[in-house]
């Protein structure tokens, strides 16, 4: 084995001209008992085991030799006298520290209890963390919108600056066709029976949207661009049925899925920029290992997306276009509570269990 054979050995040789020969005897010692527990940890690993398959024994001294190897490393890649032992050293401490932190790791629960908690906890966990950037998405695309509905209320030509000409037109063309007392439903206006076909279709639709935006979060600008114009949208499609006075009616379809929505959208987006501030700001890491750290919290932003718009392309398909404005409205509502608590009380560490002081 390679990594035994090093300046240790030659410790033993290099004593220097009229030195004691104890001197070389305790270095030479000392590199030997060295030697040997780097010996004994590669042993250890291979052939390659589980830690279940480990005798107690083993189990407790893994961690002794682990930690000598790493010290061993420390002062070899210190030296520099030897690139190559150093090499090995860092080959043998890896496959321990990979040991050690994969099975102690390793969760046995089942995988849909883990991917609860992990949507649960780890997800609130990490939108809490991230409330800056979340703030900064929200406020940009609610600033946007409002100033659109403003802009359009004062000035309905405005809306074919801010919103695509051929879906303006189309507004018009639907709230100057409603009847008197009429309820403007925009293109909310398929049957029932049709429901099951666009609630299959909407999530499908919606979750590449969200990839969509994460994807476009990785260039900024790209990101910017698509939260405006969505913005701009919905400021002035509201904006535009307010001249007709329809206004509430409209909103109350589109914010009976939209709380949901538009909430998965930026977290999306979000979870990009994380990595982009990895990239960016790596801090004392370098940019791949920065990468490596943050991933896991865009993962823990960028899972919850799905299931957020899977449950509001459901909203979309069956309660937006056809339940009373009370239900629409409660729905809003009781999605808007939702999102806050989850949001809120998600992955709180319970009070601890007071720890009784009698015998």
């Amino acid at each position: 084995m390679e990594i035994l054979q090093g300046s240790e050995g030659g410790a033993v040789k290099g004593t220097a001209a009229g030195g004691t020969a104890a001197g070389g005897n305790a270095a030479g010692g000392e590199a030997t008992a060295s030697d040997a527990a780097l010996e004994r940890l590669h042993d250890l690993l291979h052939p390659r085991r589980a830690l279940k398959d480990w005798h107690e024994a083993e189990l407790l001294e893994l961690p002794r030799l682990y930690r000598h190897a790493c010290t061993r490393l420390a002062r070899a890649e210190q030296d520099g006298a030897d690139p190559r032992r150093a090499h090995e050293l860092r080959g043998l401490t890896a496959s321990a520290h990979g040991l050690l932190l994969r099975e102690a790791a390793h969760d046995a629960r089942p995988w849909l209890v883990r991917a609860l908690e992990f949507v649960l906890r780890a997800s609130p966990r990490a939108i809490r963390a991230e409330w800056r950037l979340l703030a900064a998405s929200f406020a940009l695309f609610y600033g946007l919108a409002a100033v659109a509905w403003v802009a359009v209320r004062r000035d309905v030509d405005l809306a074919h600056s801010f919103m695509g000409p051929a879906l303006v037109d189309q507004e018009l063309e639907q709230l100057a066709a409603l009847e008197p007392g009429e309820s403007f439903r925009g293109n909310f206006t398929f049957g029932l029976a049709e429901s099951p076909a666009y609630a299959g279709a909407l999530p499908l639709h919606n979750i590449g949207v969200g990839i969509v935006f994460f994807a476009s979060a990785l260039l900024p600008p790209f990101y910017l661009f698509l939260l405006s114009q969505n913005a701009l949208m919905l400021g002035t499609y509201t904006a535009v049925a307010g001249h007709w006075g329809q206004a509430g009616s409209i909103s109350s379809i589109v914010w009976t899925h939209g709380v949901l929505e538009i909430e998965a959208l930026i977290l999306a987006g979000t979870a990009g920029l994380v990595l982009v501030r990895a990239w960016v700001r790596p801090g004392a890491f370098t940019r791949a290992h920065a990468l490596v750290r943050e991933s896991r919290r865009a993962l823990e932003l960028f899972v919850p997306v799905f299931p957020l718009l899977v449950v509001a392309g459901f909203i979309e398909g069956f309660v937006s276009p056809h339940a009373p404005l009370g239900v629409r409205l409660t729905i809003a509502v009781a999605s808007g509570v939702a999102l806050v608590s989850w949001v809120a009380l998600g992955g709180r560490r319970a009070a601890e269990p007071a720890v009784s002081t009698k015998p």
